[in-house]
């Protein structure tokens, strides 16, 4: 049996082994350090300055470099994980990535992500509400203002930090967050409805301008929406390019590629820009960039069945 993604809100089970899983992995430690990862960005000619605090990293920790590392290649019209056609594909193929070593350290290889349905959280009025909802609890996720001190999170060391185009190495301190502040609402189930009545995945000219699904369900148009108005509006640390670093990263793109499931069983499993088209690095065939695992292509993920499902597809 493959998994089956649930809602975090509706599975506590799901919730529960979430956490216990990325605690888990960011208490890996891995014999990797941040002299290693500097580096492995001088070797490949990776134009990511880094600042080092020479220390031992966790698996958690790498899976956050290897998201700052794709953000800092560029691959015009965007980088190699964003702002260009490869952003839902390279995400779902991260995704599978960490759910892979999640069911490892759960021992359990039927454990599927969970996602937050973010667009339901944003029709609840007034807005104050939305970063107070029993998912912002010591149960749950922790809090959704200041450094993260309760609940399981609490045991989560941020290690490895962006700020402006340099990564540091820093001594561990508590996940922060800044929800509702940098901008006060989250995205509205029409704001969805929007991106799924879109007929075409992307076209050209392909980047943050393009008319298509996948631009409007990054959050360009417009924006910031949809993705990225959430990343804006947790904040804190889900603001740089180490933004995996606070785990709701994960549940916001595991939503992020529900959105998608659901537009393709409506369209089809439809990609572009297809092999004989559109620019190198986001084609169909095209190796996505990759750390831990087998690369895969836009084309090996398209149908994600023989991984995962999800519990539902409805966003209304």
């Amino acid at each position: 049996m493959t998994a089956i993604r649930e809602n975090i809100i509706a599975s506590t089970n799901a919730r529960n082994d979430f956490l216990r899983g990325v605690v888990a992995l960011d208490q890996e430690m891995t014999g990797i350090t941040a002299a290693d990862l500097l580096q492995f960005l001088q070797n490949n000619n990776i134009p990511l300055p880094m600042r080092v605090i020479n220390q031992e990293l966790s698996l958690y920790d790498i899976f956050v470099f290897w998201h700052v590392v794709a953000m800092s290649i560029p691959m015009p019209p965007g980088n190699a994980a964003h702002s260009s056609p490869i952003f839902l594909p390279w995400h779902r193929m991260y995704l599978i990535r960490l759910e892979e070593q999640l069911q490892r350290v759960l021992g359990d290889n039927q454990f599927g992500l969970p996602y937050w349905d973010w667009a339901a959280d944003g029709d609840i009025q007034p807005p104050v509400k939305q970063w107070q909802t029993p998912l912002w609890d010591s149960t749950a996720l922790g809090e959704p203002r200041g450094e993260i001190r309760n609940g399981s999170l609490a045991n989560m060391q941020v290690r490895l930090f962006q700020i402006g185009a340099t990564l540091w190495s820093i001594q561990g301190r508590p996940i922060r967050r800044q929800a509702g502040q940098d901008i006060n609402t989250l995205p509205l189930q029409a704001d969805v409805t929007r991106a799924l009545n879109e007929a075409t995945y992307d076209m050209p000219q392909w980047g943050r301008s393009a008319n298509g699904h996948r631009n409007r369900l990054e959050g360009w148009i417009n924006g910031p929406q949809l993705h990225n108005r959430v990343h804006v509006w947790v904040g804190g640390d889900m603001g740089p390019g180490t933004s995996p670093n606070d785990p709701v990263f994960f549940l916001n793109h595991c939503n992020v590629d529900r959105i998608w499931e659901a537009w393709m069983a409506m369209e089809g499993r439809m990609y572009r820009p297809r092999n004989n088209e559109g620019p190198r690095g986001h084609r169909i065939d095209d190796l996505m960039i990759d750390i831990l695992g087998d690369p895969l292509r836009p084309t090996d993920v398209l149908d994600p069945s023989q991984w995962y499902s999800y519990d539902s597809l409805a966003v209304a």
